[in-house]
């Protein structure tokens, strides 16, 4: 069936040219808007950045270098529980 002069078969490789074409223009479009905005930096980023190293860094610096393990709760098993040293 000819609509426009264009038969199925040149129609179907159209529309999968068109397809292509718009799938890289999104791409190409996405990383244009990367690109132009990578060198803008977010404040609020960086003091949530900020606000994550003073959460892992340790609240008293003598206490961290000591090596010791926290003292346990009674409800907490030993960290090899599950071994069994009496099986042969």
């Amino acid at each position: 069936m000819f609509i426009l002069g264009i038969t199925e078969s040149d129609g179907l490789a159209l529309a999968m040219l068109l397809v292509m074409s718009l799938s890289f223009s999104v791409i190409a479009t996405l990383l244009y808007c990367m690109f132009r905005n990578r060198s803008k930096r977010d404040p609020e980023v960086d003091r949530l950045l900020e606000e994550l190293e003073d959460k892992q860094s340790p609240a008293d610096p003598a206490r961290a270098g000591s090596g010791k393990e926290q003292p346990k709760e009674p409800w907490e098993r030993e960290s090899e529980w599950w071994k069994d040293d009496s099986t042969p």
